[in-house]
């Protein structure tokens, strides 16, 4: 049913007279190491669907890459103005004249609904995981057509820096409601500069120029992202001129990248960390886990040497981080905090013999290109764990719709840290009660400590900086005690353009094709 509606879209769109900018635009294809299994903003938090969702959505409020390259400034989205009324009160003000690409004007009713309690925040909310970003709404309120109020139970200094998260995407409230969030994520309707006319999760996603996009033409008339799972074939098809961009290049790759004369290699470091998440649930229905066992996590982090495999990987390119403790917020930062579980082959064999395994099998679950590097690195990491008499089988997936399920043992993931300037959005947003680790039944892998969620509530209403620390500091230890996951390094993107593209990418994962972001020669 769904590839019919699909083909009746199409089919209404060349059937559409084409503009004149559209006739001389070119349509490109983007290879890319897979395809996220949903395009819904919260659903789809992850590093596969991020550098294609700003391309089909706009957020409440924008990141300005123009003046700052880490994009903590922020600028007007599809709020034009914002004001903090009082202690517990802010005020957006909603731009005029955005239209969805389904034809419905965009207005403060769907701004309200997309982050209000319906859908998001409330008992019985659409997307709950969404929780993560709005832990201190009381409500969320279109004053007039306008205008958009949200209240807080605190005093939130920092609110506008949520809506540079996913929370910040806005979608039509009436078509939401009417098909689901499910069903919503495969047909996605935002208000960027492309709108999606095609999508398979296991294979591709193809949007066209959105030409009533209130922020310019874009500057192409389409492009398709099409999982390419293996390098090899990314780069032939980027010199044959199949496709026109690339992502994702093993640092032993560069070279062979730099020597193509119409290939330029891009690489820039991001707000986001690799990770193998630890199965840390005992769930009878998808049998024995020995990875439950919190000694055998010990054991499998402390036989890891990240930095070298960092260096051998990146060189200097990043570095492997003590768990939370990010220079991306520097006040609670210390570069001389060493991780609670480091590398050390000796205490990885006690806890081994500590822990009740013996030798099952455990299922490490990799999408095939997840991450630059990440498939050399997990290989070495089974490997590592072989020799010290852990059963590691790695299981790589040509998508994440098959890697996202249960049974496994481990599952790759990456955490974003943008959000506003604190480290909530890693150590909450990410592991909180209302995270995708905690809530997301595919793929689940941990509940959080009772603990922990007291520590997480206080440091959220707490706005002394010391005090904050502190917190953080103390949910931090929680989080290295229970070890759900061990942390690689801090990602860099890299990516391969054609020269005839002059493309501006930004530190994100987002790749950004709208206008103002790529020209074409």
């Amino acid at each position: 049913m769904r590839t019919l509606r699909w083909m009746g879209l199409a089919a209404a769109l060349a059937a559409a007279p084409l503009s004149a900018a559209a006739e001389t635009r070119p349509d490109i294809v983007v290879a890319v190491g897979g395809i996220f299994r949903t395009m819904e903003p919260i659903i789809g938090n992850s590093t596969n669907a991020a550098r294609i969702m700003p391309n089909i959505f706009d957020q409440v409020v924008a990141r300005n890459f123009d003046e700052d390259p880490e994009g903590g400034e922020l600028r007007p989205g599809l709020a034009t103005a914002w004001e903090q009324v009082d202690d517990t009160t802010w005020r957006f003000t909603i731009r005029e004249g955005v239209t969805f690409h389904n034809g419905d004007p965009m207005t403060a009713e769907d701004v309200a609904f997309s982050l209000g309690a319906e859908r998001i925040w409330g008992d019985d909310a659409l997307v709950p995981a969404g929780k993560r970003y709005t832990s201190s709404f009381v409500s969320v309120e279109a004053l007039d057509a306008t205008t958009v109020e949200i209240v807080t139970d605190v005093n939130d200094p920092n609110l506008p820096y949520r809506f540079i998260t996913p929370l910040g995407y806005v979608v039509p409230k009436d078509h939401y409601l009417e098909v689901g969030p499910e069903a919503f994520g495969q047909e996605p309707v935002g208000t960027g500069p492309y709108r999606v006319t095609g999508y398979d999760a296991t294979g591709f996603i193809k949007l066209e120029a959105f030409d009533d996009y209130w922020g310019g033409t874009p500057p192409l008339a389409s492009v398709e992202y099409r999982a390419v799972p293996e390098f090899s074939a990314r780069l032939a098809g980027m010199v044959a001129e199949e496709f026109m961009m690339m992502a994702g290049v093993p640092v032993d790759e560069v070279e062979t990248v730099e020597s193509y004369d119409t290939l330029t290699y891009i690489a820039r470091p991001v707000g986001n960390y690799v990770m193998l998440a630890y199965n840390t649930l005992d769930l009878p229905e998808f049998g024995d886990n020995p990875v439950a066992d919190r000694n055998l996590r010990y054991a499998m982090t402390a036989a890891i040497d990240r930095d070298a495999l960092v260096s051998a990987l990146w060189g200097d390119d990043t570095f492997a981080p003590a768990p939370f403790n990010f220079p991306d917020f520097p006040d609670y930062y210390d570069p001389d905090i060493a991780p609670k579980i480091g590398y050390d082959p000796a205490a990885a064999k006690a806890y081994l013999e500590a822990s009740d395994y013996d030798g099952e099998e455990i299922v490490v679950n990799v999408t095939r290109g997840a991450y630059a590097n990440f498939d050399l690195a997990t290989e070495f990491l089974v490997e590592q764990w072989n020799a010290i008499g852990i059963n590691a089988r790695l299981n790589v997936l040509d998508s994440w719709a098959l890697a996202l399920q249960h049974p496994f043992g481990l599952l790759n993931m990456s955490m974003t840290t943008t959000f506003d300037g604190t480290p909530t959005r890693a150590i909450w947003g990410f592991w909180g009660p209302d995270s995708a680790r905690a809530t997301r039944e595919k793929d689940k892998s941990w509940a959080p400590p009772a603990e922990f969620v007291e520590l997480g509530e206080r440091y959220l209403a707490e706005t002394d900086t010391e005090a904050k620390r502190a917190l953080f500091r103390e949910m931090v230890d929680i989080w290295e005690t229970e070890q759900p996951a061990l942390i690689l390094w801090r990602n860099v993107n890299n990516w391969v353009v054609n020269d005839r593209l002059d493309w501006t990418p930004t530190n994100s994962n987002w790749m950004l094709l709208g206008p103002g972001y790529l020209t074409v020669d």
